[in-house]
């Protein structure tokens, strides 16, 4: 997770600052989250709701060209085999591990970016994940992006993967960084969690709720563009993304009343509801009781504002006995595993634990987890449980110089 006050000092100077900002009721999309509040708290599922489907893709519905997952040239290449286990408090147990993945040293190493959401899904025999990043620090105007990945052993481009920027409507009326045209512009969210759900990504918005992408909508700016401070479409109809050859154009978006922050999102096993959780930490919010809550999908990827659940899972680790630091949730029947970091106890060189919750129950069953990990996405077809670490030498509290990011899947059946 990222260094939350700093996050939250930055969020509120934007929010003051920025020129249009959005009000209660959020404009089409946002150039930066609001700042979170604690007011959401401790609802139940009846004080939830979400309204209906906003299309914000008229500004992309001429003029552009798209193309989907197959037809993007992958130009990096990560590490595959055992290396995810020279990481910085990779303390998973030898025999639950079942894949690792570790970036480019680049993006292993870089401080500008951090990797927060997973995801995947199979297309034409082609096995993908999906990462999603923040930009932070000097990279801060840049925004988003996810990352897509080749995972399948027996292509030819195997754990080669490309960056791909997010863009949305909203252009800010004056920019110093950078340089910014007409059409699109950066989308500055946490970017906290992704789910994948019938060729479309769920982003979850920190206190929005839930922006959507259409993967078969990617749009190559340039070959080989390297211009960095410039965004947009000029009025020469040149495509800027600074140095990105593809963007990503948010589609649309719906609004999640009362169950904000949303530190993440995913679908369940069944495939028929959304899960976000709120992340509250344990220290700085230990009155705050975090929840999880489920969100009827329909056939067409859209939230319903009926069959809401909430979920407050339990976890002793904590003195008021809940569960706090959520980074992922997966959802499989009556049972919710979490992805929780910041927990007042040390296993194997991690604070973090994979905690799993049975409804109705007065604690979690806990594991160990890696030192940094973030959200959760299964791979049904294979019993993969991935997870991916977050943070670059020199960061975080205890990793010092060393790495810690990394991508990793263990064996689901060991953690039912």
């Amino acid at each position: 997770m990222i260094q939350r006050q700093k996050f939250l000092g930055w969020m509120l100077m934007l929010a003051v600052t920025a020129i249009g900002c959005q009000n209660d009721q959020i404009s089409s999309t946002s150039m930066a989250e609001e700042v979170s509040s604690k007011t959401n708290a401790n609802k139940t599922a009846a004080d939830v709701s979400v309204n209906a489907y906003v299309d914000t893709s008229s500004y992309i519905n001429s003029g552009f060209g798209f193309l989907n997952p197959s037809q993007i040239d992958k130009n990096r290449q990560a590490i595959g085999g055992n290396a995810y286990t020279e990481v910085y408090g990779f303390n998973i147990p030898e025999e639950n591990r079942v894949r690792g993945i570790r970036w480019n040293t680049d993006d292993e190493t870089t401080s500008i970016w951090r990797p927060q959401g997973i995801a995947g899904f199979t297309k034409n025999g082609v096995r993908y994940l999906l990462v999603s990043w923040y930009a932070k620090d000097d990279a801060e105007y840049k925004g988003s992006r996810i990352t897509l990945i080749d995972i399948s052993p027996s292509s030819s481009t195997y754990l080669t993967y490309r960056h791909i920027l997010l863009v949305q409507p909203d252009i800010p009326a004056s920019t110093t960084t950078y340089s910014q045209y007409g059409s699109y512009a950066p989308l500055n969210v946490h970017a906290g969690g992704i789910a994948y759900f019938k060729d479309k990504i769920y982003l979850s918005s920190t206190n929005l709720g839930v922006r959507v992408f259409d993967l078969n909508k990617i749009i190559e700016v340039s070959t080989g563009d390297t211009t960095n401070d410039k965004c947009g479409k000029d009025a020469n109809g040149n495509l800027f993304a600074f140095n990105y050859r593809y963007i990503l154009p948010q589609i649309g978006y719906q609004k999640i009343n009362n169950a904000s922050p949303f530190s993440t999102i995913q679908v369940n096993d069944e495939g028929t509801q959304f899960w976000t959780g709120q992340y509250y930490a344990g220290s700085a919010d230990a009155s705050i009781v975090p929840q999880v809550f489920g969100f009827p999908v329909d056939a067409n990827g859209t939230l319903q504002n009926t069959g809401i659940v909430a979920v407050t899972p339990k976890n002793s680790l904590f003195t008021d006995n809940h569960a706090h630091g959520i980074q992922g949730v997966f959802r499989k029947g009556n049972r919710t595993w979490l992805s929780c970091t910041g927990s007042p106890s040390n296993s194997y060189g991690s604070n973090a634990r994979l905690a799993r919750y049975t409804d109705g129950a007065d604690d979690t069953v806990r594991f160990r987890w890696p030192y940094g990990a973030e959200s959760l996405y299964y791979e049904s077809q294979y019993g993969y449980l991935w997870s991916l670490t977050e943070f670059e030498p020199n960061a975080g509290a205890q990793n010092g110089s060393q790495v810690n990011r990394c991508i990793f899947a263990v064996d689901f059946s060991k953690y039912e």
